[in-house]
């Protein structure tokens, strides 16, 4: 230690450390303006509000999403038929839709033999 160069007495600049603990602070946390980011996240809620309610929305979903939930249970087994027909106010009106969809060919029959006139 006695080799060491003694140093003479070090002295601090006025008012060093008055201001220290805020320059500290001012490089830990730096201040920001975050008001930009509020009205933002306000306009995306508001937006996405509007676009919620006033979006015109359809129920052709709803009702597609019914039919697959029938056809479902048809498939399924859980429902007959005559499950399906007794729930339905004008039975003779599926019956005649499905028919019309499950056997055209038979409608073409019926159609050219009936409606043809027959030549003697």
């Amino acid at each position: 230690m006695e080799k060491l160069p003694k140093f003479s007495e070090i002295n601090a600049p006025e008012g060093y450390f008055d201001t220290l603990p805020d320059q500290i602070l001012n490089k830990v946390h730096p201040q920001h303006d975050w008001t930009w980011v509020r009205w933002a996240a306000i306009f995306i809620a508001f937006l996405s509000v509007g676009v919620y309610f006033f979006y015109p929305t359809t129920q052709s979903n709803e009702l597609i999403a019914l039919d697959e939930e029938v056809n479902l249970y048809i498939d399924a087994n859980y429902w007959t038929a005559e499950d399906i027909l007794s729930m339905s106010d004008q039975p003779d009106m599926i019956l005649d839709e499905l028919i019309e969809e499950e056997m055209p060919i038979l409608e073409e029959i019926f159609n050219d033999e009936y409606l043809t006139p027959t030549e003697q």
